[in-house]
C-alpha cells in the first residue's frame, strides 16, 4: 500500500486552497508553500510539496490541458451541427466520473470514511450535473430536427424542395454559426 501524503491528511478546505495555488503556480516556490502551511499549524516539507505537485496535481493539470486540446482538435477537423462534441465529453466525464467512484470505492480501507463519504457525495453530485446535461443536449438535438423536419415539410408543401446551398443557411441560422 503506497503510504499518504501529509496534504491528504491536511483538512479539506486547506487542502483544496494549497491544490489551486499548485495547479496556477500562482505560488513562490515550495519553501514558501511549505512555510504558509507552517503558519496554518501545519509542518510539510517543500520536498513532500514538489513530490505531491508533480505526482498528483500536474497529472491532473496534464490530463486536463490533454482533453481541452483534444476538444479544441475536434471542433477545428469537423463542424458539429447536432452538437456531437458535447454528447461525446458528457460521455468522457461521465467515464471518468464512474472511474473515480470506482477507485474511491475501492479505496476503502485506506481512506478514511467521512473524507470518503465527502467524495462519494461529490462524485455523486457531479454525475447527476453530467446527466443533466446530457438530457439537456439531447433536448436540444431533438428540437433542432423538428425544426429542421418542420421547415423541410412545409417546402414539401408548397411543392419546393430545399437545396444544399439554402439548407445550409437554414442549419446556420439555427446552430448560430
Amino acid at each position: 500500500m503506497a503510504r499518504r501524503s501529509k496534504v491528504d491528511k491536511l483538512p479539506p478546505e486547506l487542502k483544496a486552497q494549497l491544490e489551486r495555488l499548485l495547479a496556477d503556480r500562482s505560488h513562490d516556490g515550495y519553501a514558501a508553500l511549505a512555510a504558509w502551511l507552517s503558519e496554518q499549524g501545519y509542518t510539510i516539507s517543500k520536498s513532500s510539496l514538489h513530490r505531491y505537485d508533480e505526482g498528483r496535481v500536474q497529472k491532473v493539470m496534464e490530463k486536463v490541458r490533454a482533453t481541452m486540446e483534444a476538444a479544441r482538435l475536434m471542433t477545428a477537423a469537423s463542424p458539429d451541427e447536432a452538437d456531437e462534441h458535447s454528447a461525446a465529453v458528457i460521455r468522457m466525464v461521465q467515464s471518468q466520473l464512474f472511474a473515480a467512484m470506482m477507485q474511491v470505492t475501492e479505496a476503502e480501507g485506506e481512506i478514511d470514511p467521512e473524507t470518503r463519504m465527502k467524495l462519494l457525495t461529490q462524485a455523486a453530485r457531479a454525475i447527476a450535473e453530467a446527466s443533466r446535461a446530457s438530457i439537456g443536449q439531447k433536448k436540444w438535438a431533438d428540437e433542432v430536427r423538428a425544426r429542421l423536419d418542420a421547415i423541410e415539410q412545409q417546402a414539401e408543401k408548397t411543392g419546393k424542395r430545399l437545396d444544399a446551398e439554402t439548407l445550409m443557411r437554414i442549419r446556420e441560422g439555427l446552430y448560430g454559426g
